[in-house]
């Protein structure tokens, strides 16, 4: 369990990685994504990690793991589609100049829930 500030603990039900969206048709290919000047100026910042609460007064645990999660992971999943990037790594090869976003097809996101 993890501990919050206030040492409440929170519950983690499940940790996963999401890829983008893929179907026999369609599959994002591996790519490079070069960063600019302007993209190199946020590595000075810590990265943004977001959490969102929701209340449901009336939902069980059994109907969000069954109807809510699977709705939520496949919204995802087809929005990374789009976004490919988001799914990619960040590296600065040794012999590359400058950073970039490197995709492959098996690169995803962290969602955890708890």
């Amino acid at each position: 369990m993890a501990e919050t500030q206030n040492n409440s603990k929170v519950k983690v039900h499940e940790v996963t990685k999401l890829t983008p969206f893929s179907s026999n048709s369609t599959t994002a290919a591996p790519f490079t994504l070069p960063l600019t000047y302007f993209d190199t100026y946020w590595f000075k910042f810590p990265p943004v990690e977001r959490l969102f609460l929701y209340q449901i007064t009336e939902l069980t645990s059994d109907s969000f793991n069954s109807v809510i999660l699977p709705k939520l992971k496949h919204a995802l999943s087809l929005t990374l589609l789009h976004y490919t990037p988001l799914a990619g790594h960040l590296m600065w090869p040794p012999d590359a100049a400058k950073p970039a976003i490197y995709y492959l097809p098996n690169d995803g996101v962290s969602l955890t829930v708890a």
